[in-house]
């Protein structure tokens, strides 16, 4: 077990909203037409929104890896994953059975997450890229409408570069690893081999980096220093990004609860390699690993717990509107691989949501409608009656609370950067596109694959898709057709929006990314 140092989160954004005017002013009228508003409506059992919202996402944490999502290790299945979750949350939230992303990677899926908008029309899809002026953020909705605006990130892909600090009164970096310069991130269109090799080597450094570290401490001290500074009535979009889930999987030694047995070699390093190894895992080293991904979850859950119970000391926390969720998932070898950013498989794309208000969202309700987490940003706006941005694709889940939600289909998208070899690097993309329905699933290969191959998935039937049905480029019945018509429409819309690509990167950052497989000459 290595020893992991924390950083001092430190903000990086100014509390003085663009104009002039202090954020203060915006938030003391705000508060006061709360009161305002709040005397009209005495006598009445239930506030018209919440005081606040705190949006936790826990990178790389699949769905059926929680206690409260029926998971048991087959190691140690007396032992909880999720404790402080399944108490405080999923008994008292509603939870989400078929929550899904719009990819397998942490940066386009939070881009997703944070605008409601799916990978095509966001514009972050790969390395290099950024948001675009034009998109809007769920901070940026949030601190226009006078609340303060508070986020902790913690993983390299969080970046402020990406745009992800937008609308935050601070953006705290509890990560691991340094980006000294973010022309690191940048996309090597035109450089040389030599110019793409010392690039990659320095996003392999920044990930290496953020891999070996532990962020949660540092997130429990800057969410307490945050919620010590509220004021009582103060209206707060707290959004807080958890790293340690995500590979390595190396938790402090007392949360090693899950496999005690195991006298083998394996440890949680390099774990997204480990595929390529031979021979490869057996079926008991395999089982190692998940426990080490387990001792992560139940690290994070006992972080989680603390700031929960943090609110709850301060008196916030059955005032504010709670929704946790994930990015993605990581593979086991189920379909051949560890890690993610491979497939849109279901270990990958299939994440937990619970959303918890005590005042308006059920306790213990169990939706099993089909949702994504591009819904997230309009449901909270919604929730807080604040006008969700025009562009915004995602829909309100509002109306699961009583059951209904109409039905409807939700896109997906791998973006891979291929390239680096010769003497003039030529980077380009490929998209692998899915789409997810109730009980099917569409994925085609990315473009550059010769055949193009796209593959029909009966999840009622094939739950763990590995009775694929291949058709060709034109071939399919209506389901399949109708994959093929909202991709076509998500890249007709695209074509007409603006994307931010090409600058640099900080060299640390592209050294992080490259170690975790996110930049390779064939593959992602």
């Amino acid at each position: 077990m290595s020893n992991r140092v924390d950083r001092i989160p430190r903000p990086l954004s100014p509390n003085v909203r663009p104009g002039g005017y202090s954020i203060k002013s915006a938030r003391l009228a705000f508060a006061l037409g709360c009161v305002l508003c709040m005397s009209s409506l005495w006598g009445c059992s239930e506030p018209a929104t919440p005081r606040g919202v705190l949006f936790i996402s826990v990178d790389s944490l699949r769905a059926d890896h929680l206690s409260c999502y029926g998971y048991k290790s087959a190691t140690k299945p007396d032992v909880a994953t999720t404790p402080n979750i399944d108490r405080l949350l999923a008994r008292e939230g509603t939870r989400y059975t078929q929550a899904v992303s719009t990819t397998s990677w942490t940066l386009p899926s939070h881009m997703a997450m944070l605008t409601g908008l799916p990978n095509a029309l966001h514009g972050v899809r790969a390395l290099g890229d950024r948001l675009h002026p034009s998109r809007t953020t769920l901070a940026e909705s949030f601190r226009q409408a006078g609340w303060r605006t508070h986020g902790i990130w913690s993983g390299p892909n969080l970046h402020p570069f990406y745009g992800f600090d937008r609308g935050f009164d601070q953006y705290v970096d509890c990560s691991t690893s340094v980006v000294a310069d973010p022309d690191v991130f940048v996309r090597p269109d035109g450089k040389s081999a030599e110019q793409v090799g010392e690039q990659r080597e320095a996003l392999r450094n920044i990930h290496d980096g953020s891999h070996e570290g532990t962020t949660g401490q540092a997130i429990v001290k800057a969410f307490d220093d945050f919620v010590g500074d509220l004021s009582a009535e103060e209206p707060f979009f707290a959004f807080v990004h958890m790293w340690d889930v995500h590979y390595d999987y190396s938790a402090p030694q007392e949360y090693d609860r899950f496999d005690p047995a195991y006298t083998g070699e394996i440890h949680g390093q390099g774990v997204h390699d480990l595929h390529r190894r031979t021979p490869p895992p057996s079926e008991r080293d395999i089982l190692r690993i998940k426990a080490l991904y387990d001792a992560e979850i139940l690290f994070t859950d006992h972080n989680i717990g603390q700031m929960l119970n943090r609110l709850e000391a301060a008196g916030r926390l059955d005032d504010t509107l709670v929704v946790f969720t994930s990015d993605h998932g990581d593979e086991f070898m189920e379909h051949g691989a560890f890690g993610h950013n491979n497939t849109l498989y279901e270990e990958v794309v299939h994440v937990p949501l619970i959303m918890r208000w005590p005042a308006n969202i059920p306790a213990g309700r169990v939706v099993d409608d089909l949702v994504g987490i591009v819904d997230l940003a309009p449901t909270v706006l919604d929730i807080c009656r604040i006008p969700a941005p025009q562009e915004m694709w995602g829909r309100s889940l509002k109306p699961s609370f009583d059951g209904s939600l109409e039905e409807r289909n939700l896109p997906m998208e791998l973006t891979f950067l291929r390239g680096g070899r010769g003497e003039e690097a030529k980077v380009w993309e490929a998209q692998m596109r899915g789409l997810r329905a109730p009980d099917h699933k569409v994925i085609r290969e990315p473009e550059d694959n010769p055949e193009v191959r796209t593959w029909f998935f009966d999840l009622a039937g094939d739950p763990l898709e590995r009775q694929g049905r291949q058709v060709g480029p034109t071939q399919g019945d209506d389901r399949i057709q109708s994959a093929r018509t909202t991709w076509s429409e998500l890249d007709a819309a695209a074509q007409k929006l603006e994307r931010i690509s090409g600058e640099e990167m900080p060299e640390d950052l592209i050294e992080d990314l490259t170690s975790s497989g996110y930049i390779g000459e064939d593959e992602q």
